[in-house]
């Protein structure tokens, strides 16, 4: 009954917020007179594009014989306009095979295009096509409330999926829709992180152990290695009762290093925790570090123990929670295989070691201890936080309480509240009391009022009749969530309060810090992924026989994920380093770390840690042909079959993902390139291609696309430099075919290979290269899909950013000065 309650007054606090939002539509402005379009225009369009785009042919869905030409009222033909204007700027239009525009004619056409776009964009941007309100995506809500609670959890863990926008951006705004269903998942996470961060029982039992020897596979004393961490050997410990399930726990162990006689690997230290044989992971990493120093090493690691899979109490065969320590080395080296021998264990069952080998890097665990939970305090931080000590609250609780919703309000909400504002609070809070037994209780379910709402939820930025400025706290916000995807901190929120934060260089110092700040690995990260659709890797099985080499086993997502890393690592970078975004086609480095370093068969990289490794003196092709975006695996698996490359989807990826020129969908019912006919099979791709494209419906679409795909061909579905084709046949015999890589592109160009193809674009397509990067980062800043309004935004942000060698923090410091960003 009470839960039915509260749900019901959430749901009318939501839509009482909500409905108190104004919308903000301001009245059309007046046109000017447009250029004449019949008299001039229409002939040449006539002449030159009615024969594909008319009654009888609409290639690519366009037809101009009826297109509106009222771009200021008809939204959706001024964007079929801007992109006649891009391809005619572009030069793909009229085709190779037909009449080119005569300089006179192209005049025409843009001289109508030009004028007309620009000003049905500013009348576009006055009638106020803006997101008023934008929900928190699953990640940002995530940070939110872990900067907001000072405790990391996996709050989102029951969410339904985030929409994805048309143009691949998980934080559009008209992509977050909001539903009865998810506000009580909100609600429902609001109040399981609350009741961990306020606490109302007494001190809690300390569970405290200590090991000095590992319970893997009961070796006997004296049996050198039983306390090491060499091959296939761990340390393993367990509490079968006496450990907790709430809270933070820490854990201390004294570790001897021994490295190598010669300089080369070292030691992985890897800790896992927990032990849930029922699920698909049964244990969680802690922490993973490389140590590179000989001795003996004292060291700290600690987490909260709900984010590890604890085992069910009384289920057989229960272990308790268990801890791991190897040496993550062992997982992919080929060092140490030595001659392994049997021992007799203490349960009487064989065991088999490992020889010692001085090449191989080995760790020795003295002791471990684990202590849970752990806190310095009680209560602890977290809850001191906001139940901070005041004379107050024994003597005068509704003045106490004022002061805990305004503080805790105006920090959740990121701005400052209204008196009445909290007044609504406090007497939420005096309404609740006496449903509950004491003040914490009832404070704590206040607050999950304050979690649901939409000044949380959302950005909140109400619109005017007009575009506006936004107001110091909302700029803070924008910013933050931009470069942090999290609210803004303290530093931040106190210039937005003193309204410094507007002034030029303060907020040059303040994105600084920002990008240098460990919180911008979160915009890296999902920007990256977002922009490059790095999780298309993860929707490719590899085909285990035409790639022998790749790890079959539960290495694979160690494997996946370090390749997976890599365009991250390799955009921040190039990020906090101020690098030319020209080294997203080509660059003189690579980032690796050891494993993958194995991968690309790269010598002298050791540790985890990925680091740049300069592609300058190397002598093979394979290796000096690395650098950019287009050589690293992670883009190439996921434009692949599992088994090999895929011309199409690559070619798909360089037009939408760098030149933001996405083909257009392939028409229906055409066939996939690939078939099941052993005969096609055995072509060589340009065969069939060249077999494929005997269908007209293909072959229109396949002019604009083969070529880019074809130039990629000297790498492998895994991104592993070739110089032949391994094909699995559908029978499953394994054929090899020559390579091509001739192409020819849709300006007629002919290329041949990757490094053709990267100067093609760094010289013929610079400047679209250019736009595209400002386009895909600019949606990303703002939240939302970008429209022909904003062109002269990203007109001007793209000629200073061309003009500046392509630096991308500078980039980033251009958008957040720019009015688009600043302006509602």
């Amino acid at each position: 009954m009470k839960f039915e309650f509260f749900t019901t007054l959430a749901r009318r606090i939501f839509l009482s917020c909500i409905l108190c939002i104004p919308s903000g539509l301001p009245a059309l402005g007046q046109a000017a007179e447009l250029p004449d379009f019949e008299r001039e225009v229409k002939p040449v369009l006539a002449k030159l594009c009615y024969r594909c785009h008319g009654a009888e042919k609409q290639k690519g869905k366009l037809r101009l014989d009826i297109l509106s030409t009222n771009l200021l009222e008809d939204a959706r033909s001024a964007e079929r306009w801007h992109e006649v204007r891009a391809v005619i700027n572009l030069g793909e239009m009229p085709p190779e095979n037909e009449t080119k525009l005569t300089a006179e004619e192209r005049r025409v056409i843009l001289g109508w295009l030009n004028p007309t776009i620009e000003l049905a964009g500013k009348l576009r941007q006055s009638k106020g096509g803006r997101v008023v309100l934008r929900r928190l995506n699953h990640n940002e809500y995530h940070n939110t409330l872990s900067d907001l609670l000072g405790v990391s959890l996996d709050y989102t863990r029951d969410f339904p999926p985030d929409g994805v926008s048309p143009d691949g951006m998980l934080n559009n705004g008209s992509s977050l829709q909001m539903s009865d269903i998810q506000l009580e998942f909100y609600m429902a996470a609001a109040r399981a992180a609350l009741d961990r961060i306020i606490v109302t029982e007494d001190e809690p039992k300390v569970f405290r152990h200590r090991f000095t020897k590992s319970t893997d596979g009961g070796f006997p004393d004296g049996v050198q290695g039983a306390n090491d961490l060499g091959r296939h050997r761990q340390f393993i410990v367990r509490m079968k009762n006496d450990y907790p399930e709430q809270g933070t726990f820490r854990i201390r162990t004294t570790v001897r290093v021994e490295l190598p006689e010669e300089k080369g690997p070292v030691p992985r230290l890897r800790v896992r925790v927990g032990y849930r044989p029922d699920t698909l992971v049964d244990m969680e990493t802690l922490a993973e570090l490389d140590l590179h120093e000989s001795g003996e090493q004292e060291l700290e690691f600690v987490g909260r123990i709900e984010n590890f899979p604890l085992p069910v109490r009384g289920q057989g065969k229960f272990p308790g929670l268990v801890v791991i320590l190897s040496n993550a080395h062992d997982e992919f080296s080929q060092s140490g295989k030595t001659q392994e021998r049997e021992i007799t264990a203490e349960d009487g069952k064989k065991k088999k070691i490992w020889e010692h080998d001085i090449r191989y890097p080995r760790l020795h665990v003295e002791w471990l201890e684990f202590e849970g939970p752990f806190f310095e305090q009680w209560p602890p931080e977290e809850h001191r936080r906001i139940l901070f000590p005041s004379h107050l609250r024994e003597k005068r609780e509704k003045a106490y309480i004022r002061k805990v919703l305004k503080s805790f309000l105006s920090r959740a909400w990121r701005r400052p509240v209204s008196r009445k504002e909290v007044r609504q609070y406090v007497g939420f809070y005096r309404k609740l009391r006496p449903e509950f037994p004491d003040l914490e209780s009832t404070l704590r379910e206040s607050l999950v009022m304050a979690l649901i709402a939409p000044d949380f939820l959302y950005l909140l930025e109400p619109a005017a009749s007009k575009p506006r400025p936004l107001t110091a706290h909302e700029f803070a916000s924008r910013l933050s969530y931009f470069l942090w995807n999290s609210m803004p901190d303290n530093e931040l929120r106190t210039m937005a309060d003193t309204g410094t934060l507007f002034d030029e260089a303060t907020l040059s110092t303040q994105v600084t810090r920002m990008i240098t700040d460990e919180r911008a690995s979160r915009f890296i990260d999902s920007y990256v992924e977002q922009w490059l659709d790095i999780d298309a890797m993860n929707r490719v099985e590899v085909d285990t026989k035409v790639h022998p080499d790749f790890p079959r086993n539960k290495r694979i997502d160690h494997l996946r994920e370090v390749i997976r890393r890599e365009p991250v690592e390799f955009f921040g970078e190039i990020l906090r380093k101020n690098l030319s975004a020209e080294h997203f086609i080509r660059s003189d480095f690579v980032m690796l770390n050891d494993t993958l370093a194995r991968h690309y068969r790269f010598d002298g990289v050791h540790g985890g840690a990925f680091r740049p490794v300069s592609t300058k003196r190397q002598s093979v092709k394979a290796k000096a042909n690395r650098g950019g975006l287009l050589t690293q695996s992670a883009i190439l698996l996921g434009a692949s079959t599992g088994g090999d490359s895929h011309i199409i989807k690559r070619a798909v990826f360089v037009r939408e993902r760098l030149l933001d020129d996405p083909p257009d969908p392939p028409p229906p019912n055409v066939p996939e390139l690939e078939t099941a006919e052993p005969g096609f099979a055995k072509l060589s791709i340009r065969e069939q291609l060249k077999q494929h494209n005997n269908d007209a419906a293909c072959s229109d679409c396949h002019r604009g696309i083969d070529g880019w795909g074809l130039a990629m061909e000297e790498y492998d579905a895994l991104g592993q430099w070739r110089t032949e084709i391994t094909r699995k046949l559908p029978d499953g015999k394994l054929i090899k075919l020559p390579l091509e890589t001739l192409a020819k592109l849709p300006d007629g160009r002919e290329i041949d290979g990757m490094e053709a193809l990267k100067d093609y674009l760094l010289t013929e397509r610079r400047e679209q290269f250019a736009r595209a990067f400002v386009v895909k980062l600019l949606t990303y800043a703002l939240g939302r899909s970008l429209e022909f309004s904003d062109e002269k935004h990203i007109d001007a942000l793209t000629h200073r950013f061309a003009d500046d060698k392509m630096r991308v923090q500078t980039l980033v410091q251009s958008i957040v000065k720019s009015e688009v960003f600043r302006t509602k």
